[in-house]
């Protein structure tokens, strides 16, 4: 049985469809598969600028992807964090955009939607944000470590005062040491683990690079058979499954993102396999179909 609150498009990208997923920005869902209770927790909402996201594009790109894209010609982006329930441990995969004003967009950026929606929806969950003994990270730039970090709340230790955090092999040897820790107690408290290491049970690491050096998805076993591969931003938007020579601007290795992001989109392709694209607009939850497109979860037919 699927919980959910938003509306999931089905629809493929073509001339007539009309799926209009570009205007919908995620809002807080649940659903259970197999073992695995999920809750996407939003933290903000972005409009992006489709031809400096990607910046190898032109506007006659995005011409055959109109259901990606707003009337203003804009590509809209969620962001927030994955909570992975099973039996009675709790694990956060990222952690939102953080303490934001949503007022200084970079150039990329339109704009924001909505900012600062992370701690209330775990509140919502009757989740505290003390009780979370780990997060795990696709990556740590701050659309990812926001509320974890030294400067998200008043206590330096950040909204999870007594989460350990986890990042794959080669992440904070990728950061800046002149920029200071990206992550409160950063020394003392994160754990660097390997490509294929198990975190959780059920829950293993994945190594992507490419968008950063240690850039990780984080796969999930849902105890009936089937994997859900949370791959941060190996992806940003559906369009790149049909696209996987696309960059994004923020890529630190092109070169070695689009091999992971080719490696991911064959990962996909297989029976039984989904994605959580966190910045999917609400087609966060899908997979790869035989035609090579993304096609958003069907509750009725992927719950089973």
């Amino acid at each position: 049985m699927a919980m959910h609150t938003p509306t999931t498009g089905t629809a493929q990208d073509s001339d007539t469809d009309t799926d209009n997923s570009g205007r919908r920005l995620p809002g807080q869902w649940t659903r259970t598969i197999g073992q695995l209770t999920l809750s996407y927790l939003p933290d903000a909402g972005v409009h992006m600028i489709p031809t400096r996201v990607y910046p190898a594009t032109r506007d006659e790109h995005w011409t055959p992807h109109r259901p990606h894209v707003t009337d203003a010609g804009h590509l809209a982006m969620g962001c927030g964090a994955l909570l992975v329930e099973r039996g009675g441990t709790r694990l956060l995969l990222d952690a939102g955009h953080g303490r934001i004003s949503g007022d200084d967009p970079e150039h990329f950026q339109h704009g924001f939607d909505h900012v600062q929606d992370l701690p209330n929806a775990l509140a919502s969950l009757g989740v505290a944000p003390a009780a979370l003994e780990t997060v795990a990270f696709t990556h740590l730039h701050d659309d990812h470590s926001g509320w974890a970090r030294p400067d998200a709340v008043d206590d330096a230790n950040s909204l999870f005062p007594n989460a350990r955090w986890i990042v794959g092999e080669g992440e904070l040897q990728g950061l800046d040491p002149a920029a200071g820790p990206r992550l409160a107690g950063q020394s003392e408290r994160t754990t660097s683990v390997a490509d294929g290491a198990e975190i959780s049970e059920g829950v293993r690491a994945w190594a992507l690079p490419g968008h950063t050096p240690g850039h990780t998805a984080w796969i999930l076993d849902t105890g009936d058979g089937r994997q859900i591969v949370a791959f941060g931003d190996a992806m940003h938007s559906p369009v790149q499954v049909q696209h996987p020579d696309w960059e994004i601007v923020l890529d630190h290795d092109p070169a070695e993102a689009e091999r992971s992001r080719r490696r991911l989109v064959q990962f996909l392709a297989q029976e039984g396999v989904f994605g959580f694209g966190v910045h999917f607009a609400d087609q966060q939850l899908g997979t790869v179909d035989d035609t090579g497109r993304w096609r958003p979860w069907n509750d009725e037919a992927d719950a089973r």
